[in-house]
């Protein structure tokens, strides 16, 4: 009797323990969301979560931005959050950053700069209905976007293209849902930023993973980028 009652309770902590998570690496969350229903009090910050709800050691750290209903925020890696402000001389015009010399693919890791195994990246795109990630594109007479006319119009573009995790293009005349944060880059003159904001249902494009640049090798033109974090959302 002792034993069943002693299995009993293990159960009855072990369902506890799901239902209430913590947000720790022994005892994590599902998703953000989930950890924003069970514990409402915790605030914005850095929680382990187990998409797959498989072993708890394959759990992974990320930022739950709790005050936007629970989203799950990856990283991008050290050498994938941007480039400083160059010429880059020497490479062509209308290349992926992958095919720079000094460039690469954009990949992506957890709050511990550890990286996340497709398996639970698979899950917690299941678990999602839509996902946003910023681009950032500094400039010197380069455009990003589009160019902005005299009279206000914005031109055929000549500036970037990005490819989503599933292999798709997006380009100013794709079709695709993009946001114009900002864009001083299309006066194409002097020192300026255009910000862009992908934000979609279809979680399968992002995070973003290589970004094509059209727009420099001419006298003075400079360009560099940042990359932000890419939020889930169930």
């Amino acid at each position: 009797m002792d034993e069943v009652l002693g299995s009993l309770n293990s159960l009855k902590l072990e369902v506890e323990r799901i239902r209430f998570p913590l947000g720790t690496q022994n005892n994590p969350a599902r998703t953000c969301a989930d950890l924003l229903l069970s514990r409402p009090t915790f605030p914005d910050g850095k929680y382990y979560i187990d998409p797959n709800q498989g072993s708890y050691k394959d759990a992974f750290k990320v930022f739950c931005n709790q005050t936007a209903g629970g989203e799950v925020c990856i990283y991008p890696d050290k050498r994938s959050r941007g480039a400083k402000l160059s010429a880059w001389s020497g490479e062509t015009p209308g290349s992926w950053f992958s095919e720079f010399k000094t460039g690469n693919m954009l990949n992506y890791v957890d709050a511990d700069g550890q990286p996340i195994s497709s398996v639970q990246m698979t899950f917690m795109r299941l678990l999602s209905a839509t996902a946003r990630q910023r681009i950032m594109y500094r400039c010197h007479r380069s455009l990003a976007w589009g160019q902005r006319a005299r009279s206000g119009k914005v031109l055929a573009p000549r500036g970037l293209r990005f490819l989503t995790s599933n292999d798709e293009e997006i380009g100013h005349n794709t079709g695709h849902d993009v946001t114009v944060i900002a864009d001083g880059c299309a006066h194409h003159k002097g020192y300026d930023r255009t910000v862009l904001e992908f934000d979609t249902d279809n979680v399968d494009e992002l995070p973003l993973v290589d970004i094509q640049f059209g727009d420099f090798g001419k006298p003075k033109q400079k360009f560099g980028f940042r990359v932000s974090p890419v939020c889930f959302h169930g």
